[in-house]
């Protein structure tokens, strides 16, 4: 072990002392177990000496009546116990390292590792509805603060690898999946990496990606989508749970502005102008019964970011799941888009995003977060060559309509304008706690 290593190792110490570790009663019975055993062999001791106590009585005595012991005792003694205290944590901290060093790669941050997941399974309830880039990026800032996450992933694209799959096997798309588990991944480099590999040769094999097969080879084997992930969820060790909006087959139907009616996902931009309503079909597929638990006992209800039509607003159209949003005390929180989308969300103002999910779901928002960071000249011009637009906004009509605008600096870095996941996340936890403490409060009161 390296000078800097030892360093790291002995700081990491400090986690097994902190609240809720369950490690310093473990150390305190050590301690008293020391105690008892000293203090029992120094009885025998006396009594096998019988009438000669006096020969250990009398050195101890002496030492307890000088000078020295007078001007220094209670220092030594506070020396010993805090080496003592020191001793034992070290050797419970070493002893751990021995028996995890068959289960994890640097068994000398077992603390830390241990530390980190009681503080996120200690974490604020939220589920997050969606698909696309713009869910996977949200529940990337998520699972730093919770590990009680509940992704739910729209299933209805037909296009690319996912549409290939679903025509040859039956089965929904499993694309927006993939990368939802590898954001919840510890190892989210290396499982995204892997998930996300696309075949470049192998004939059928080209153009598929990797996560999308091992999806497929799962569903194929369980019997069933909502199974398959179940597996992925546990083999993974995901930070939360990801779950399909519903583990049947099923298509998006799009109604255009003008009234031309569009079947498929992948078809809905092709045709010209903004979407007016979307549907799915069949209509009434079945919802997991975890999804809907979860929805029910939540702290908070995340919607979005991401496109409107084809990634926020299917998996409300599931049956199941669009009754627990009605019925849950969760506050529904909706994260508006920061840039319009050619063919979805033409001309849409904030206000008209939160319009169609309340048609379309029969609730809406209580709450919209607004980006307010100024999309910069050289982004914006991008954009507009794709027909996108800055998604405008006027706080005076959310406030007319009763809903809380929240408006947060979230433009992240980068050549697309999308979320700053770090940023939006820490706003969600800490209003989701905020919502569940008043909660407790309210119930404790009752």
């Amino acid at each position: 072990m390296t000078s800097k290593e030892r360093v790291a190792y002995l700081k990491s110490l400090r986690f097994w002392l902190i609240p809720g570790m369950g490690v310093k009663r473990h150390v305190l019975f050590a301690v008293l177990g020391a105690l008892l055993l000293f203090a029992g062999a120094a009885g025998l001791l006396l009594w096998f000496l019988g009438g000669n106590r006096e020969v250990v009585s009398e050195p101890i005595e002496q030492i307890l009546v000088g000078d020295r012991w007078q001007r220094s005792g209670h220092w030594l003694m506070a020396t010993v116990s805090l080496f003592g205290l020191v001793l034992a944590i070290g050797s419970i901290g070493r002893l751990n390292r021995s028996l995890l060093s068959n289960w994890l790669p640097r068994p000398s941050e077992a603390a830390i590792v241990l530390h980190r997941k009681l503080s996120l399974s200690r974490g604020p309830r939220i589920v997050a509805l969606g698909g696309g880039t713009g869910l996977s990026n949200l529940l990337r800032g998520l699972r730093n603060y919770s590990s009680n996450l509940s992704a739910v992933v729209t299933v209805t694209d037909d296009g690319g690898s996912s549409g290939r799959l679903r025509d040859a096997f039956d089965m929904p798309a499993p694309g927006d999946l993939s990368d939802c588990l590898a954001a919840l991944s510890d190892r989210e480099a290396e499982l995204a990496r892997l998930l996300q590999y696309r075949f470049r040769r192998g004939g059928e094999l080209e153009g598929h990606s990797f996560g999308n097969l091992l999806i497929t080879t799962l569903k194929e084997v369980e019997g069933d989508l909502a199974e398959a992930v179940r597996v992925l969820n546990h083999l993974l060790s995901l930070v939360g749970n990801v779950y399909p909006s519903t583990s049947e087959v099923v298509r998006l139907n799009v109604v255009k502005e003008d009234g031309t009616f569009v079947r498929g996902e992948s078809e809905a931009r092709k045709a010209p102008g903004a979407i007016r309503r979307v549907s799915i079909e069949p209509e009434s597929p079945r919802a997991s019964s975890e999804v809907v638990m979860d929805i029910l006992a939540t702290d908070l209800v995340v919607l979005g970011p991401g496109s409107l039509f084809t990634s926020t607003i299917p998996p409300l159209l599931v049956p199941g799941i669009k009754r627990a949003l009605l019925q849950t005390s969760a506050p529904l929180v909706y994260v508006c888009n920061i840039m319009t989308e050619a063919g979805e969300t033409d001309g849409f103002d904030a206000i008209r995003h939160v319009e169609m999910i309340g048609s379309h779901l029969g609730r809406k928002p209580d709450w919209v977060i607004i980006n307010s960071t100024p999309v910069d000249i050289e982004r914006q011009r991008a954009y507009r060559l794709e027909g996108a637009e800055v998604v405008s906004y006027d706080p005076a009509v959310f406030a007319g309509a009763g809903i809380t605008l929240i408006e947060l600096d979230l433009l992240g870095p980068g050549p697309h304008a999308q979320h700053d996941s770090e940023q939006l996340a820490s706003w969600l936890a800490g209003f989701a706690k905020r919502h569940s403490s008043l909660r407790q409060t309210a119930e404790v009161s009752s």
